[in-house]
């Protein structure tokens, strides 16, 4: 394990500031290959070297796979230990899962519940479609996705949205809708693309 008297040592000017500064937010704003991975993983073993917080109280999120590998790399090569020596590392979607297994009872799952792709829920909406006497054809289930997608995205359940101000399609693709929800809860799924937000909207109501 390298010192982190070292580590900070190696770091430019700005970088230092970057990790030194621990109180109140940073905003780090910097180009390609500039070094915003090393702030940020040497930051992160500099808050744990000075006790500021243990490293399971600690968040840390990136977009990819890759990055947030490397990045558990540099810390654990820095601090020592495992991948579940920081459990809070890793990609939005990664974390979102973590967290909503733990707490699937609250938003009324079950922690063994299923993470469906895009052929899933094409699947599942033609058996809806089916069921409903819809025709599939006329209206592909990857349209039928993407209302239902911008919906959810305004934070819209089928019980939110008014029929009366709705076009036929619409109100289809509501009854659609409806159905799709509840079929989630009872075979215990979840959509991969909105993850993020229901982890996030069970935070703002238990107001963490």
């Amino acid at each position: 394990m390298e010192s982190i008297d070292k580590l900070i040592k190696n770091l430019n000017q700005n970088q230092k500031e970057a990790v030194l500064n621990t109180e109140g937010p940073n905003l780090v704003v910097a180009g390609a290959g500039s070094g915003k991975t090393r702030v940020l993983t040497t930051k992160l073993a500099y808050i744990i070297n000075q006790k500021k917080a243990w490293p399971n109280q600690i968040l840390c999120v990136t977009f990819t796979n890759k990055a947030a590998k490397e990045m558990q790399n540099r810390v654990l090569s820095y601090v020592g230990g495992n991948s579940s020596s920081v459990p809070w590392l890793g990609t939005f979607h990664s974390i979102s899962v973590k967290f909503l297994r733990r707490h699937a009872e609250a938003i009324g799952l079950k922690s063994n519940f299923t993470i469906l792709d895009t052929d899933d829920q094409k699947k599942l909406i033609r058996k809806i479609c089916e069921a409903e006497d819809i025709d599939a054809k006329k209206i592909s289930p990857m349209f039928i996705i993407s209302i239902i997608d911008k919906w959810k995205n305004r934070g819209l359940l089928p019980t939110d949205i008014k029929e009366g101000k709705s076009n036929s399609l619409e109100k289809s693709i509501l009854k659609i809708y409806s159905i799709y929800q509840k079929k989630f809860r009872i075979l215990m799924l979840l959509i991969l693309e909105i993850l993020y937000f229901i982890a996030l909207n069970f935070l703002k109501i238990i107001k963490i």
